[in-house]
């Protein structure tokens, strides 16, 4: 019998916008309740390699494999790439076939006895997936020691896996009193019943935080930090050893390069919130092991590079997790550190095309690495804001991307009453971080003070005073520090704010960025923009540096801190400056 099937609203709005030229791609899933999840989709690129999804899987957390093909076209046949991916499958006993015509029609297939037979299934929002499922990351550094060959590092990296996999290692929960272990050929748990789910586990840790998720949520990845904990004694059965007498050979070899470094392995898995722990094991094991194959990928490759074949200049394998707004899950690339993303461009290329991603924007640049980190900030708080309904003659035009809440009193400086537009700079500056435009550190205030005293649009005692900036001053500052250009609007007074509408609507859809605001003494961060264009009705996300309490959604929703305004929000007395900062192609 054939699963049903649920596929991710992601795979449905990617298939749509991708070109049906494109003839073969493959289709990424997991089974959970005899139920077969679509995640994820890749074109295949066969000039290449006939087998890329190979490689791509390792790249996906562990639960997610090949489940089918998609196919471009108006009939189904079984022509030798389709042959090729589909014996690949085996998460399922049904591989599944989507086929899109060119008018966009899609229609699902399970390959049931060598045969089609259509199939009906259900959109997975994003609300939904982010609800039922969450994220297990595993974090341990192991040390590496071996010769500075292929063979060396090789054989290593497959003891290790080896050494995983044969359940000599037990893993811890963090947070938790719950341990998984090895048993012979058994899985052991303590901390908890048997019986327990993961979702039940993570819910009974902190219940607050699980209202207030539920109150506002944000579509926020949930992730589960595990560490792996190696046995350093032996089994009471590995004991019980049989002496036999041995011949003694000894070998003489030439003296080789070694390679001694530690190995982080850092990796990640996904998970129904249904799924019993004790089943968590297996999933944790497979997990560490796709982890150690791209590892060994990254440091043999490295080996065949020019000059480092003795092991002399190998750099240490760094891992970042991507969470691309486009694809709706996790993608992990290991690189080594130090190598400028610049000079990893054609990586990125072949990754960006492959995923069928836009080429004119960064996506897996070290800045666009998905990171819990934002040093206590709030990250893009207006997503915790309920979207408004459709409306005819209505375009809603918002910020694309990830950003930092950066307000006043934050990293204990007293910037209240004077320090507005240097906090709407800095969640600018996190956006241009956050999308992987540069790895610059966001300014302080005195940086961007000495800045201005540099290119000499201030006097050098503008450095450490309270005096204000405006919209010109965070446009000299973007491109100095970052070599980003704006645009600067100017408006007479703030009712005259609405004729721009359309104009900022424009910047939302073709940069994305966020808008910074300078009027009297007041300085605010436009996020979007709603605009009515029969009646020029409009109103704007404002994102409000003035706010000086703790980092709390709830308050900020609330009070109005971040949420929409109308036209009225803004002095019809006082002239205004806007500072739009400009995006260029780039990969």
């Amino acid at each position: 019998m054939s699963p049903r099937l649920k596929i991710s609203s992601y795979v449905i709005e990617r298939l749509s916008n991708l070109d049906t030229n494109e003839s073969t791609g493959c289709l990424y899933g997991l089974m959970y309740d005899g139920t077969l999840l679509v995640i994820g989709l890749s074109i295949e690129l066969f000039e290449n390699d006939k087998n890329t999804f190979k490689q791509l899987l390792l790249n996906l957390p562990a639960e997610i494999e090949l489940c089918g093909v998609v196919k471009f076209g108006e009939s189904l046949s079984m022509e030798s790439s389709l042959k090729d991916i589909i014996q690949e499958v085996d998460i399922t006993d049904n591989p599944l076939v989507i086929l899109i015509n060119k008018d966009k029609n899609m229609k699902a297939h399970f390959l049931v006895h060598d045969k089609f037979e259509e199939t009906k299934y259900e959109v997975v929002n994003a609300e939904e997936l982010w609800k039922q499922f969450l994220h297990v990351r595993l974090n341990t550094v192991l040390p590496l020691s071996c010769e500075a060959t292929f063979s060396g590092v090789k054989n290593i990296m497959q003891n290790k896996r080896k050494k995983i996999a044969s359940g000599q290692v037990s893993f811890h929960i963090d947070g938790t009193a719950v341990y998984l272990f090895g048993v012979a050929s058994d899985v052991g748990l303590t901390g908890t019943n048997t019986e327990a789910t993961i979702g039940e586990l993570i819910d009974s840790k902190n219940p607050e935080q699980l209202s207030k998720k539920k109150k506002h949520n944000t579509n926020i990845v949930e992730i589960v930090n595990v560490n792996l904990v190696m046995k350093s004694t032996k089994d009471i059965l590995s004991d019980k050893l049989v002496k036999t007498a041995v011949k003694m050979m000894t070998t003489q070899r030439k003296p080789a390069f070694c390679i001694s470094m530690p190995l982080r392995v850092d990796t990640l898995a996904i998970i129904h919130r249904s799924t019993k722990l004790l089943d968590l094991y297996t999933v944790l094991v497979e997990s560490a092991c796709r982890s150690l194959r791209l590892l060994e990928s990254v440091l043999l490759e490295q080996l065949g590079q020019e000059g480092i074949g003795d092991g002399a200049g190998l750099r240490l394998p760094e891992t970042y997790h991507y969470l691309p707004q486009e694809l709706g899950h996790f993608i992990t690339r290991i690189v080594p550190r130090g190598i400028p993303d610049e000079s990893m461009e054609k990586e990125r290329r072949l990754l960006h095309e492959q995923l069928g991603l836009p080429l004119t924007k960064p996506i897996f640049r070290r800045g666009n690495a998905y990171s819990g980190n934002s040093g206590g900030r709030l990250l893009n708080p207006h997503e915790a804001i309920a979207p408004t309904p459709p409306k005819p003659d209505v375009t809603v035009a918002l910020l694309r991307g990830r950003y930092a809440y950066y307000h006043y009193m934050q990293d204990n400086f007293n910037d209240d009453g004077w320090g507005c537009a240097y906090r709407s700079m800095q969640t600018i500056f996190s956006w241009f971080r956050y999308q992987g435009y540069t790895t610059v550190e966001v300014p302080t205030h005195r940086e961007i003070q000495q800045c201005l005293v540099k290119i000499g649009d201030k006097p050098s005692s503008f450095l450490g005073s309270k005096q204000w900036i405006g919209s010109t001053e965070v446009m000299f500052c973007l491109e100095t520090l970052l070599g980003v250009q704006s645009r600067i609007v100017f408006a007479n007074t703030g009712a005259e704010l609405q004729f721009y509408a359309p104009e900022l609507v424009h910047h939302f859809q073709t940069h994305g960025t966020p808008i910074m605001i300078g009027g009297g003494v007041l300085a605010h961060t436009i996020l979007g923009v709603e605009y009515n264009s029969v009646s020029n009705e409009t109103r704007y996300l404002i994102l409000d540096p003035h706010y000086t309490g703790a980092e709390d959604l709830t308050v900020v929703i609330n009070k109005g801190w971040c949420g929409w305004k109308n036209s009225d929000f803004w002095n019809k007395a006082a002239h205004y400056n806007l500072c739009l900062p400009q995006t260029k192609p780039t990969i």
